[in-house]
């Protein structure tokens, strides 16, 4: 897929590599003012005001300020003229400076000088790093330059493998899960999708294969495959996606009878608790089937994949036509974690800021442990033994996807004007205890896991004890534009939400996600009052009993534009919601979602626009709209392929191009949710509803009610009610398309501006 897009006015965006956006002038510059610095000694002058490299006219002044560049030197005195080199001699110096704040206070700044700063550990940050008596700490990028904070190493000395069109470079004892070529991010060698011979036996414990003639000769035999602890399995279905690494093979003896994949555990348990009600076992949730192997040499046959080999330390590449590996910038990203706010409960991090910084090049190495990565939802997902198998397709015990930028019990932390890109992980995440942040203005493009995630979902988030400190509250995310995320973990939202109060999700564009836009909440009804059991086959305090409400209240999501959803999944939306959001349907405690405007949903990508999903309680819609949405269909994967080892399910293919979604709906919703004065296109065409019927019969042996113009996948009646209750719709309108929706919908809706600190050529928004 080619996923280059263009600028309102049409031009295409940039796609040049970060070390040559760093001027050459910064080097000899830096060179020579370390220099000068070094002769002036501790002297701290200003060049004039007419000097190239002097600040803005209306730059704020700070109460101190420190300087850093690529080309300093911690032993200088972090002058303009003589610039520290790292950011810790930066934050130490920022804690040897009195506590006692000017009058007024004025904050204190550490400004990056134009270049590359590569990690060789974490930037931590803790209580003793906060801004006090009324001041902040600011990083913040020099006036109008553009530092880079990048977990990498540049990859050199390429040489081709002999008689191949693979190319080798050795990198030593690394290990990695992404490569950048020239600011591009190329593929980890994998197999076809869906690759003839392979099936899941949940008997025999692993993948049953026989090698297929269809296959390619490379790869078609797992038993050349060399270093097999590094090959991963990967399943990608309805809205989760598994990878978990092998661990054994078992040759096959031949006359068509299956050879066995072991994989690692407890990744392989953990894969395979999802069981079906009839039978009992595991099901079209678990590892049923497999979408594609990756990470092994012998699938190295496509331009612009790559493959670490970490026994031996070395790198193949095989370039994309017209890359000469002589020329371009290589990145291997070694660090998973370049920036931490390591606040605790009762002595967060607070009042730090952020500005026109880009944080580029972080790994995430956990789906490469033993546990793999098992998707729950959203990027929770297992780890750990423990779990036990259920029928409901989630667990109570999940982890997040770590943020390649991270902060937990924080306060007022503020990032304005900044980049992320190229990470492994979630590009921005804000733990438990985070309370008055703000995300400002900035960009998010080429990530792995999600854009930015807010809140938890454990004990202490959902039930905290001392919600003074774990709550997660008064958070803004706000004009931010997301692009193409979720580009290996597939489940992630692009913004997610767990348990929070207060939150303001306003004015952001989000384009091309694979599963959802925005996402909030957690349990499905099981973690709130009652315990409502919001998943098929759930029992009321499945997941304990709760005698006081979750903090969710308040929140607003509200002005966003979503353009390009469900671009690889299905059975999610442009924006999705489960629990309970409030204690009341009264405005200021319910969700508000206002505003909205989302477009482009993959045609086949079966999904509600506005998915209010399991245990989904006290929302208002007011004011959004949804156009060149197409219903979509379900999708359960590929009928049986020739080669495949038998006996093979035909069960998935049977729901196969079911119409699946609408406007709203979700599925056994609880209700009181008010729609009004929304825009959008007709609800379940044709047989939808009797389709719709049919599907929840097979998959949940269960009828059910479907109220007008609420897509109930499955809902349910329990003692009499027939859920979803307390359904208001009032003055909504069915469109034709764009022109019927209110310019001032249209108008308001995404980012309102581009920060300064961030280049025209990356602000790449939709078409108008």
């Amino acid at each position: 897929m080619d996923h280059r897009s263009t600028s309102i006015d049409g031009s295409e965006g940039s796609r040049a590599p970060f070390h040559r956006r760093a001027k050459i002038r910064a080097a000899w510059r830096g060179i020579a003012l370390s220099a000068l610095g070094a002769m002036l000694g501790g002297c701290a002058s200003a060049p004039p005001a007419s000097a190239p490299d002097a600040p803005a006219p209306h730059a704020p002044t700070f109460a101190s300020e420190f300087w850093v560049s690529p080309e300093g030197d911690d032993a200088a005195p972090g002058t303009r003229l003589a610039p520290f080199r790292t950011l810790e001699r930066a934050r130490n110096a920022v804690r040897e400076l009195p506590a006692d704040s000017p009058s007024p206070p004025r904050d204190i700044a550490v400004s990056l000088r134009e270049g590359v700063y590569r990690l060789a550990q974490p930037f931590v940050l803790d209580a003793r790093d906060s801004g006090r008596n009324g001041r902040d700490i600011v990083y913040r990028a020099a006036p109008g330059e553009h530092p880079v904070i990048s977990g990498s190493i540049r990859v050199e000395n390429w040489s081709p493998v002999p008689g191949s069109p693979i190319y080798k470079a050795f990198v030593g004892p690394r290990a990695s899960r992404q490569l950048y070529v020239d600011g591009r991010r190329a593929t980890r060698a994998r197999t076809e999708n869906y690759p003839e011979g392979f099936l899941p036996s949940f008997a025999r414990g692993g993948i049953e294969f026989i090698p297929a003639e269809a296959n390619p000769a490379g790869w078609r035999n797992p038993e050349s495959w060399k270093n097999l602890k590094d090959v991963e399995a990967v399943i990608v279905t309805q809205w989760k996606m598994m990878s978990v690494p092998l661990d054994s093979i078992a040759p096959s003896p031949g006359g068509g009878q299956p050879g066995l994949i072991r994989l690692q555990e407890p990744g392989w348990t953990n894969a395979n608790v999802f069981y079906m009600a009839s039978p009992s076992q595991p099901g079209i949730w678990s590892f049923w089937q497999v979408t594609r192997f990756e990470n092994a040499y012998e699938f190295l046959d496509q331009p612009g994949e790559w493959y670490l080999d970490r026994a031996s330390g070395w790198l193949y590449y095989r370039p994309r036509p017209g890359e000469d590996l002589d020329r371009v910038d290589v990145e291997l990203p070694v660090l998973e974690t370049l920036i931490e706010g390591k606040g605790e409960q009762g002595s967060p991090v607070t009042h730090v800021r952020f500005e026109g910084l880009t944080f580029a090049h972080a790994t995430w190495l956990g789906p490469s442990s033993p546990d793999g990565y098992v998707s729950d939802q959203s990027g929770f997902h297992l780890v750990g033994n423990g779990h036990q198998p259920n029928v409901i397709g989630h667990d109570s015990n999940d982890v997040r996807t770590p943020g390649n930028v991270r902060f937990r019990f924080a306060h007022e932390i503020e990032l304005r004007g900044n980049i992320f890109e190229h990470l492994g992980g979630v590009g921005l995440d804000f733990d438990t205890g985070s309370q008055g942040n703000t995300i400002e203005s900035n960009l998010f493009t080429d990530i792995s896991s999600a854009a930015i995630q807010l809140g938890g979902i454990g004990p202490d988030d959902h039930h905290p004890t001392h919600p003074e400190q774990q709550l997660t509250s008064g958070n803004v995310i706000s004009n931010n534009l997301i692009r193409e995320v979720a580009r290996e973990f597939v489940d992630a939202a692009g913004i997610y939400v767990g348990f929070a109060q207060g939150s303001r999700i306003e004015h952001n564009t989000i384009v091309d996600v694979p599963w959802s836009g925005i996402a909030l909440g957690w349990g499905w009804g099981l973690l709130d009052l009652g315990g409502f059991p919001g998943l098929p086959g759930a029992k009321r305090n499945e997941w304990g009993t709760f005698t006081t409400p979750t903090p969710n209240r308040g929140n607003r999501i509200t002005h966003n534009r979503i353009h390009g959803f469900l671009n690889e999944l299905w059975d999610g939306g442009a924006i999705y919601t489960t629990g309970w959001q409030g204690t009341s349907p009264a405005d200021g405690d319910a969700l508000l979602i206002e505003g909205n405007v989302a477009d482009g949903k993959r045609p086949k990508g079966g999904g509600n626009t506005f998915y209010t999903d399991g245990g989904t309680r006290y929302v208002t819609l007011r004011d959004n709209a949804s156009y060149d949405n197409p219903q979509g269909v379900t999708d359960f994967g590929p009928a049986p392929k020739f080669g495949d080892p038998l006996p093979y399910s035909f069960f998935p293919s049977l729901l196969d191009g079911l119409p699946y979604g609408s406007e709203n709906g979700g599925c056994r919703t609880f209700g009181d949710l008010f729609l009004e004065r929304n825009y959008g296109s007709p609800g379940p065409k044709g047989l939808g509803a009797e389709l719709e019927a049919l599907l929840a019969y097979l998959l949940l042996h269960e009828t059910i009610y479907s109220p007008k113009g609420f897509f109930g996948i499955c809902p349910f009646q329990e003692n009499g009610v027939s859920y979803p209750t307390g359904l208001t719709y009032r003055d909504n309108h069915v469109i034709r398309g764009k022109s019927d929706i209110p310019a001032r919908i249209l108008r308001d809706a995404g980012v309102r501006e581009r920060p300064a600190t961030i280049p025209s050529d990356r602000w790449i928004l939709p078409p108008p």
